[in-house]
């Protein structure tokens, strides 16, 4: 075995023979002698070997690089939930709101065009609603809804309801007193019932709701001072209708009292009787409140006793015959 120093591969060395040793120079030699740095082709240094072909000399005849095709997905698109109505739901809403609104505003313009023509155009009177056959037409001019400010229109509403509430018990009041006339024989009650009505009836309306209208629609404390007045004495009317006393010319409770007791004694009559006067009590009752909300109102608006003076005063100078006769006294 040989040493570990040894040459295995003996002596000569292979590359120490003469003939590799020239071949080597003379092959350096002539690389060194053909490269030329500022030649036409710097990278071909042997015509022998191909030129190296890179992303500076591309190939002659190269085409596109073709990706490899990949595997696609299907793209699905997110559609966000639709919580809120359908189309045709929403327009219909809108429709009925534009229709709503489109009948409101032709109400108001209709409104303010009578305003706007009211100093020109004589309004024709409309209550009591007679119809046109009728000899007698009607006398007053009744438009809560044009007249009154929206503000008092349900108050002066509520003083109409009063009226035809007061209205309705005393035609109820004849016909109870009808009923005793013929059943009992109460000539008196009967007759005074009539008198009560024809003369209560139409003296309410000019004295009390008449004012009262006038008040709310010209603001007037004047009409309002007469409204108080005459109201408070149709609040004690009420009371004493709600009373009743037999032959009185009302059926209230003391008249229910004395048909309970006869002779002869009459439940069913007397139950009528007291219903009645019931329904008076109830009058009663709503004259109180009613006249007591129209005062706050009244003095929330700032009305006194002095400017109804003073609307009064002026109201009477303004008149043309009041106005002659002062007139005249000064000239003589």
């Amino acid at each position: 075995m040989a040493e570990p120093d040894e040459n295995p591969f003996g002596d000569p060395h292979p590359f120490q023979d003469p003939s590799v040793k020239e071949l080597t120079t003379n092959k350096v030699q002539s690389l060194i002698e053909d490269f030329n740095p500022f030649g036409n082709d710097q990278n071909v240094v042997n015509n022998s070997k191909p030129a190296v072909r890179g992303a500076a000399n591309p190939p002659l005849n190269s085409m596109p690089a073709v990706m490899s095709p990949t595997q696609e997905y299907p793209v699905t698109s997110q559609i966000a939930p639709n919580y809120s109505r359908s189309t045709g739901d929403v327009s219909a809403d809108l429709l009925a709101r534009k229709a709503e609104l489109d009948r409101r505003q032709a109400e108001l313009d209709k409104r303010e065009e009578e305003l706007r023509n009211a100093s020109i155009n004589v309004r024709q009177n409309n209550w009591p609603p007679l119809p046109k056959q009728c000899c007698y037409q009607p006398c007053f001019y009744l438009d809560i809804n044009v007249e009154i400010p929206p503000d008092f229109q349900h108050v002066v509403r509520q003083l109409y309801y009063m009226w035809l509430y007061h209205t309705g018990l005393l035609a109820a009041n004849v016909v109870m007193a009808t009923i005793l006339l013929f059943f009992r024989g109460a000539l008196g009650t009967f007759v005074s019932s009539i008198i009560y009505t024809a003369a209560l009836v139409p003296l309410s309306f000019l004295c009390w709701f008449r004012p009262g209208y006038k008040a709310f629609r010209d603001d007037s404390s004047f009409n309002f001072m007469l409204y108080f007045f005459v109201f408070c004495i149709q609040f004690v009317i009420t009371i004493v209708q709600a009373l009743g006393s037999e032959n009185s010319g009302y059926c209230g409770l003391f008249t229910a009292i004395s048909i309970y007791k006869g002779p002869p004694p009459s439940p069913f009559l007397g139950t009528l009787v007291l219903m009645l006067g019931i329904a008076f009590t109830i009058g009663a009752v709503m004259d109180f409140f009613l006249l007591t909300k129209i005062h706050k109102i009244y003095r929330s608006s700032g009305a006194s006793f002095a400017k109804a003076q003073e609307e009064f005063r002026s109201g009477v100078i303004s008149s043309g015959a009041v106005g002659n006769v002062i007139s005249s006294n000064i000239r003589f």
